[in-house]
C-alpha cells in the first residue's frame, strides 16, 4: 500500500491514476481539499482509499500508516504563496516533511519519495542544462525554493543517519488538468482556445521559455522512480529536458482552435510576472532518469496542449 500526501492535487491525482492502473493499492491523503478528481472515481474503495491527514501531525501520520499497512510514501503536500503565509509554508513544507521522514523510519517503510522542484536551482544563471550534482545557491525569493531546499537537506540527512531509502525528485514546471496558480499563462491560453474569448497576456513575453512538462509525463516519471526496485541515486531531475516558449504554446493552441485571439508581449525584459529575479534560465538535464529508467516525455507542446484543451472542454483525461 502506497500513501500519497497531496494526493488530490495536480501531480498527486495523476500519480494515483497511474498507480491504480498498474495494480497498486494506494491511500490518498486529503486535508483542505476533500474532493478527488473525477477520473479517480472508478478506483475509489477498490484500489484507492481516502484518508484525512494533516502532515504537521506526526501521530496522525503514524496512525494512518498502521491502519492501512502503508509500505511506502510519496510526499507531495506543500504550501506556496497563494495558499498561506511564510509561517504556514514552513510549517507544512518543512515540519510536514520532518514528520513524514520520522514516521517512515519509525515504521520501516521501504521507500520515501519527496516531490521537489526545479526551483531549488534558483540563483544559478547558467544557460546549460542543470544537473542534479551541482552546488545550489542559498538565496530564495519565494516560499517553495527555500522550503524545498530545506526538505531535500532533511531527506538526505535521514537517509544518512537512519539508512532510510529517500528519493528526491526535482520536477520542472508542470501544466495540464487540475493546474492552478498564476506563474504560468498556459492554462489561460488553453481556456481561450476552448471558450473563444480574448486572451490578453501582453504582460507575458512570448519568447520566455521554461522546461514545461505535461502532468501525465511528470506523474509517469514519478511513479517510475518510486516503484523502481533499485535506484542508483537519491536525486533525479524530471522534466522535458528542453525549453519551450509561451509563444510556442500560443501557436499550438491556435493550430487546434484557429481564430482564437491570444495576445502575448515581446521584449519585456528579464523580470516578468512569470519569472522572478532569481529564477533559472536553463532546462533540466534529464540524462540520469533517461539512462537509468528509460524515461522519455511522451507529450510535446502540441500533444500536451491538445490533451489539456480536451480536458478543459470535455473533462476527458488524456
Amino acid at each position: 500500500m502506497i500513501l500519497i500526501t497531496g494526493g488530490v492535487g495536480l501531480i498527486g491525482s495523476s500519480m494515483a491514476k497511474i498507480l491504480c492502473e498498474e495494480g497498486h493499492k494506494i491511500v490518498v491523503a486529503v486535508h483542505r481539499q476533500k474532493e478527488i478528481a473525477p477520473f479517480l472515481e472508478p478506483y475509489r474503495d477498490r484500489d484507492l482509499f481516502i484518508a484525512p491527514l494533516d502532515v504537521t501531525d506526526l501521530d496522525q501520520i503514524e496512525r494512518t500508516i498502521k491502519q492501512y499497512g502503508i509500505k511506502s510514501v510519496i510526499h507531495a503536500a506543500s504550501v506556496a504563496e497563494r495558499r498561506g503565509t511564510l509561517y504556514e509554508a514552513m510549517r507544512v513544507n518543512v515540519i510536514g516533511t520532518i514528520n513524514i521522514l520520522e514516521a517512515s523510519q519509525r515504521n520501516g517503510l521501504t521507500r520515501t519519495t519527496a516531490f521537489s522542484t526545479e526551483a531549488v536551482y534558483q540563483g544559478i544563471k547558467q544557460r546549460e542544462p542543470l544537473k542534479e550534482d551541482q552546488l545550489l545557491s542559498v538565496d530564495s525569493d519565494r516560499y517553495i525554493p527555500g522550503t524545498k531546499r530545506a526538505e531535500e537537506n532533511l531527506g538526505l540527512l535521514y537517509a544518512r543517519k537512519h539508512d532510510l531509502d529517500v528519493v528526491l525528485i526535482r520536477a520542472s514546471r508542470i501544466y495540464g488538468p487540475l493546474a492552478v496558480g498564476a506563474r504560468s499563462p498556459i492554462r489561460a491560453i488553453a481556456e481561450a482556445a476552448v471558450h473563444g474569448n480574448v486572451c490578453d497576456l501582453s504582460h507575458i513575453d512570448e519568447d520566455e521559455g521554461h522546461d514545461n512538462l505535461y502532468v501525465k509525463d511528470c506523474a509517469r516519471g514519478m511513479v517510475m522512480i518510486h516503484t523502481a526496485e533499485k535506484l542508483n541515486h537519491r536525486i533525479y531531475n524530471l522534466g522535458a529536458g528542453k525549453l519551450t516558449t509561451f509563444g510556442e504554446f500560443k501557436n499550438a493552441a491556435l493550430s487546434i482552435a484557429p481564430g482564437t485571439d491570444i495576445r502575448l508581449g515581446k521584449n519585456l525584459g528579464d523580470i516578468t510576472p512569470t519569472k522572478s529575479p532569481l529564477d533559472i534560465n536553463a532546462c533540466l538535464d534529464i540524462t540520469r532518469i533517461k539512462e537509468e529508467l528509460g524515461f522519455k516525455p511522451e507529450y510535446d507542446v502540441h500533444t500536451g496542449m491538445r490533451a489539456y484543451i480536451t480536458w478543459i472542454r470535455d473533462k476527458k483525461y488524456s
